[in-house]
């Protein structure tokens, strides 16, 4: 027994738990990576292991303590690894999406509860008049909106949700073309459709990046995908 304890240092200091070491802390802090105050993976198993190294046999490390500094860590690393991919994903930019209405490439019309539909279309030149042809699931013409003289660039309507007739049509999503007349003869306008559709969740960290899953019974989209938020 009196071999064993020549063999201990002739004092062993007990951080608390959740102590941070820097490089000012003592000569143990060379541990530290570089001039990080902050332990990383690395510096917690060097610790670690010479923790287990240098405790006294006979009065080891308490297990509810080291259980304690193992949670302390695997949660400050999960924490880590989360804001790496919010950040490196665009994850905080997409979070903050969610129950907005974003434009994306398509010519989906989703038409709510509430009896009107918005959609989007970017004009390659002014147009003298623009109009849009709606159609159901089936290729029926449903209406026919006339926008009147449109500028180039973007632009946005809304549908009032009403056929030919003037009847009411029931909430689901429809599909519209789009008709320019250019302003000139001789130059021809493209007009490019945009479904407006609200996003209902977000998809990190997988293959192809930050994903936005869309309402309307749309396929997901990448973040990158979408052309305004409304």
């Amino acid at each position: 027994m009196t071999a064993a304890a020549s063999m201990m240092p002739a004092t062993v200091t007990t951080l608390p738990v959740g102590t941070q070491l820097n490089s000012t802390s003592s000569s143990s802090s060379s541990s530290v990576s570089g001039a990080n105050s902050t332990l990383n993976e690395s510096d917690f198993l060097k610790l670690l292991t010479t923790q287990l190294e240098k405790q006294d046999p006979l009065n080891p490390q308490n297990p509810s303590d080291f259980a304690a500094e193992l949670a302390q860590f695997s949660t400050a690393s999960g924490v880590q690894a989360l804001n790496q991919t919010l950040g490196t994903g665009g994850g905080v930019q997409a979070a903050g999406l969610v129950g907005k209405n974003v434009a994306v490439p398509g010519n989906a019309l989703v038409l709510g509860t509430s009896g009107t539909a918005q959609g989007a279309f970017n004009l390659s030149a002014a147009a003298t008049d623009v109009k849009l042809t709606i159609t159901d699931a089936s290729g029926n013409v449903v209406s026919v909106v006339d926008l009147g003289a449109m500028g180039a660039g973007s632009q946005n309507f809304s549908w009032n949700g009403q056929s030919l007739d003037g009847k009411a049509q029931p909430a689901g999503t429809y599909s519209y073309s789009i008709k320019a007349t250019s302003a000139s003869n001789a130059n021809t306008v493209t007009a490019t459709p945009y479904a407006v559709v609200p996003v209902t969740s977000v998809v990190l960290g997988g293959q192809n990046g930050t994903m936005l899953d869309l309402g309307g019974g749309l396929a997901p989209v990448a973040l990158s995908a979408v052309q305004e938020v409304f």
